[in-house]
C-alpha cells in the first residue's frame, strides 16, 4: 500500500489503510482467503468474523508512522519509511571498512589534540588578538606574465590591468619581491576599469562581464627563481559567488570548477583565502601567485589586485558572541559563555582543523560508497492498542482486541510471540491446511496457465473446486517435507510427463477438454508482460545480466509521469545498459505504471493481485510494432543477425533468425513470404536512403558493434519487427 502524501490526507487514516492492505494481502497471498469483507461487519456464512479480522489487524498495527511533516506545520507530508542497508560487493565493502577505520583514527587524533590544547591560554590570547585586528596590506608587484599574450600594465594602486588580445583560456603569474610580516591569508580583487568591456571585471563580454577563476595558487620562490614551497590555503570566502561556482572551487584542485560572479556584473569583487600556517617575513624569498582561468570563451579577469592579510590568526572571523565571551574576565563567564568559547576553540585549533579537513574528505568518499537501501517494517517498542473499527471506520473504535488468528484455522501455539514473527511461524506451521496448498497452486498456475484450483486468490466456500485434489495435497506435502524448497517442487513439476507433453491442439482434445483442465496436452498461453519484454531483450542480444541494485527507468513515452501538484517525480530514461535489465527492476509507479506492461495486463499494484487476467488486444500488437523500446530491440535483433552471419545468404540469415527467436527453422511458406517482404523492403530503402539512416541514426548498442550497411540493417529491422510480433514469440509453448 503506497503512502499517500497528497496535501490534506490525514496521516493516521493513511496508516490505517496501509495496515488494512497488509492484512488483506497476507490473507490472499498465504491463505487464499478474501477476508476484506469482514473489515466492516460480520457475514452470516463467513468463517472469519469482524473481530477475528481485527485480531489479524493487530499483528500489523505495531509499525511506526511512515510519513513525516518536514516543516512541522501545514498539511504536506513526505514518505519516510524505515530502511536497512543492502550488502555491498566484497571490494566495495572492504574499501568502506577501510575508510571508516581511517575516519575513526583521525577523529581520535583530533580529540587528543583538543584535549592537549591549553584552553585557558587560548582564551587569553584570543582576548589580546581581538584588540589588534588583522589588516590587509596591498602587495607591490615586481613582474607579471601570462600564457594568453595579453597586454599588461601595473597601475599606481598596484593592480594589474589586462588588455589587448582576448585569449580563450589563460594563466596569470604575478611576482612580488616582498613578503610582509605575519601573513595569515591573501585577498584577490577582481576590479572594474573603464577600458574593460562593460567596465568588467571580466573581459569576455560587455554585457555579461563574468570571469571564472579555476585555481588560485601561491608559492614561495627563492631569489634565484626556484619554487621552494607551495602554500596550503583553506577557508575561502568572497563578497559574492555565483550558484554552483563557489569561491571554494578556486582551491579544490579541479580545473573543471572555479569561482564566478554571475549575475553581479560591472561590479568589483573580492575573495579571501587563509593560510594553513602563518607566513613569517623573509628577505631571502619572494612570492609567486598563479591564477588559472581554464573555462574558456574568454572568461578571464581584466584587472587584478593582491593583498596580504597580516596579524594574529586568532582574530579572524570571530563571531560576535565568541568575542563578547572572550573579553569577559574568566570569573564573570557564564556556562553558556564557556560552551561558546569551547566550540570556537575546537573549530579554530590549527591541528584539529587540519585533521577535520581530512575527516571531511574521507567522509565524502565514504558517502560515495553508501550501500543501497531497502524498505523494511520494524516493530514499535510500545505496541499500539487495536480496536474493532465499527463499519470499518478508524474514527469509530469499538471493542479492544489483541493479536490472534481465525478460529476456523489451526490454533496458534501459545509459545509463539504475538507479533509478526509469531504470525509468520503460524502461517508455515505444518498443521496449516492452506499455506502450502495455496503456494503450490500458484506455482502450478505459473507453469500451466491455470491452477489446480482455478481461483488462485480464493480457497474459501465460493472458490472453484480443485480439478485434482489428491495431486494438490501431494504437492503441498512435498513442499513442507522438502523444507519449503521452491526449487524441489518446481523441478518435480517440470520433470513430469504432464508438463513435457506436446501442446499441439487436436480436434478430439478440443471437444473433450477445451480448457485443458485435465491436462491432455502441454501448456500453451501468452507470457506475462515482464516475460515478453525480457524475452525480446534476450533474443535481440541486449539483455543485461546485471543483478541487484536500485530500480531502473527504461524508455517510455514522454509526459506519462506529468502531474499537477507538488513534488512531481521525473522519469529519466537510462542511457546505459541499465535500460536493458530485466523487467523485475523497472520502476513501478502505481499512479502511472510502465505503459507496455499495462498493455499486456500488468497490474497497477494498488492492491494484491494473485492471478492476472490474460487478454489479447490490437493495442498489444501496436505496442510490439511501435513502442520505441521494442523498435530498439527489433533493430538490435536485426543487427545481431547480420553481425553473426556477415557472409551468409539471406536464406541462411532467416533460418538463423527463426532459431534465435522461435527455436525452430522456418516452414517453406514462412520463408517464402518473409524473403519476398525482405526484398521489397530492400528496394524501398534503396530508393529512400534517408529513411534507413533516420531509422538507425539514434540507436547505439552497448553490447554490439553496428552493422556497416544502413540499408541492409534497415531492411532486416522490418523482418525482426515481424518476428518479435508473432503470436508464437510471445506465447509459452
Amino acid at each position: 500500500m503506497p503512502c499517500n502524501v497528497e496535501a490534506g490526507v490525514h496521516p493516521e487514516e493513511n496508516r490505517v489503510n496501509q495496515v488494512i492492505d497488509r492484512v488483506n494481502a497476507t490473507a490472499t497471498a498465504w491463505l487464499g482467503m478474501t477476508i476484506e469483507c469482514a473489515q466492516c461487519h460480520d457475514h452470516k456464512y463467513d468463517p472469519v468474523s469482524q473481530k477475528e479480522y481485527y485480531k489479524l489487524f493487530a499483528f500489523f498495527n505495531n509499525t511506526p508512522m511512515e510519513v513525516e511533516n518536514p516543516s512541522g506545520k501545514g498539511v504536506s507530508f513526505d514518505f519516510w519509511g524505515p530502511k536497512m542497508d543492502l550488502p555491498l560487493p566484497p571490494d566495495q565493502a572492504s574499501n568502506r571498512s577501510r575508510l571508516q577505520a581511517e575516519i575513526a583514527s583521525l577523529e581520535a587524533k583530533r580529540n587528543a589534540v583538543l584535549e592537549a590544547g591549553d584552553f585557558e591560554n587560548w582564551t587569553q590570547q584570543l582576548s589580546i588578538a581581538l584588540d589588534n585586528q588583522p589588516e590587509f596590506k596591498t602587495l607591490s608587484i615586481a613582474s607579471v606574465s601570462s600564457t594568453g599574450d595579453e597586454e599588461m600594465k601595473i597601475l599606481d594602486d598596484q593592480s594589474v590591468l589586462f588588455t589587448g588580445k582576448l585569449p580563450d583560456k589563460t594563466v596569470y603569474e604575478i611576482h612580488c619581491d616582498e613578503i610582509p610580516a605575519d601573513v595569515i591569508g591573501w585577498k584577490i580583487e577582481a576590479l572594474t576599469h573603464p577600458s574593460l568591456p562593460g567596465t568588467g571585471p571580466g573581459r569576455g563580454d560587455a554585457v555579461r562581464s563574468n570571469f571564472i577563476l579555476s585555481e588560485f595558487e601561491v608559492e614561495i620562490v627563492s631569489k634565484e627563481g626556484s619554487p621552494t614551497q607551495r602554500l596550503d590555503l583553506h577557508s575561502a570566502s568572497a563578497d559574492y559567488s555565483q550558484p554552483a561556482w563557489n569561491v571554494a572551487n578556486a582551491i579544490d584542485g579541479d580545473l573543471k570548477t572555479g569561482w564566478a560572479i554571475a549575475s553581479k556584473f560591472q561590479q568589483s569583487h573580492w575573495a579571501q583565502f587563509l593560510l594553513q600556517t602563518p607566513l613569517r617575513q623573509s628577505e631571502d624569498s619572494t612570492l609567486r601567485f598563479r591564477l588559472e582561468q581554464r573555462y574558456g570563451r574568454g572568461r578571464t579577469i581584466g584587472r587584478v589586485r593582491l593583498s596580504a592579510l597580516c596579524g594574529n590568526p586568532l582574530a579572524i572571523n570571530v563571531p560576535e558572541q565568541v568575542a563578547k565571551a572572550a573579553k569577559k574576565p574568566a570569573k564573570d563567564r557564564s556556562p553558556s559563555d564557556f560552551a561558546t568559547l569551547e566550540s570556537h576553540f575546537e573549530k579554530t585549533n590549527p591541528k584539529a582543523r587540519a585533521l577535520q579537513r581530512k575527516i571531511q574528505k574521507l567522509t565524502k568518499q565514504l558517502e560515495s560508497t553508501q550501500p543501497a537501501t531497502t524498505l523494511v517494517m520494524v516493530e514499535m517498542e510500545e505496541p499500539r492498542e487495536t480496536f474493532v473499527m465499527q463499519r470499518g471506520n478508524y474514527l469509530s473504535p469499538g471493542d479492544r482486541v489483541s493479536p490472534g488468528t481465525p478460529m476456523a484455522l489451526h490454533q496458534m501455539n501459545e509459545d509463539l510471540p504475538k507479533n509478526r514473527l509469531g504470525l509468520a511461524r503460524w502461517l508455515v506451521d505444518p498443521a496449516n491446511p492452506l499455506t502450502a496448498r495455496v503456494t503450490v497452486n500458484r506455482w502450478w498456475a505459473q507453469l500451466f496457465g491455470q491452477g489446480i484450483v482455478d481461483t488462485l486468490e480464493d480457497f474459501g466456500t465460493q472458490s472453484s473446486p480443485p480439478t485434482h485434489p489428491d495431486l494438490l495435497d501431494w504437492l503441498a506435502l512435498e513442499l513442507v517435507e522438502s523444507g519449503w524448497s521452491m526449487k524441489h517442487v518446481l523441478k518435480t513439476i517440470v520433470m513430469s510427463e504432464t508438463y513435457q507433453q506436446d501442446s499441439k491442439v487436436r480436434a478430439d482434445l478440443i471437444e473433450a477438454d477445451p480448457a485443458n483442465k485435465w491436462y491432455a496436452r502441454g501448456p500453451c498461453f501468452r507470457m506475462s508482460a515482464e516475460m515478453i519484454r525480457d524475452n525480446a531483450l534476450a533474443v535481440s542480444g541486449l539483455l543485461s545480466a546485471k543483478m541487484h541494485g536500485p530500480p531502473i527507468m527504461p524508455h517510455q513515452p514522454t509526459g506519462i509521469w506529468r502531474q499537477v501538484g507538488r513534488n512531481e517525480p521525473k522519469w529519466i530514461a537510462a542511457t546505459d545498459q541499465d535500460r536493458y535489465r530485466r523487467g523485475v527492476y523497472v520502476v513501478w509507479r502505481r499512479a502511472a505504471p510502465y505503459p507496455s506492461f499495462v498493455n499486456f495486463d500488468g497490474p497497477d499494484r494498488s492492491s494484491c493481485v494473485v492471478g492476472r487476467p490474460r487478454t489479447n488486444t490490437p493495442l498489444q500488437a501496436l505496442t510490439l510494432l511501435n513502442d520505441p523500446a521494442y523498435v530498439e530491440m527489433a533493430l538490435a535483433l536485426a543487427n545481431r543477425i547480420l553481425c553473426e552471419h556477415p557472409d551468409g545468404s539471406d536464406s541462411d540469415r532467416l533460418s538463423a533468425a527463426f532459431e534465435i527467436v522461435l527455436s525452430r527453422r522456418p516452414a517453406p511458406q514462412e520463408s517464402a513470404r518473409l524473403m519476398t517482404f525482405l526484398d521489397e523492403r530492400k528496394q524501398h530503402l534503396h530508393s529512400n536512403p534517408e529513411l534507413a539512416k533516420s531509422l538507425v541514426r539514434e540507436q547505439s548498442f552497448p553490447n554490439n558493434t553496428v552493422y556497416p550497411s544502413t540499408e541492409e540493417l534497415g531492411a532486416w529491422f522490418y523482418v525482426a519487427n515481424v518476428l518479435l510480433n508473432l503470436d508464437e514469440t510471445i506465447t509459452k509453448d
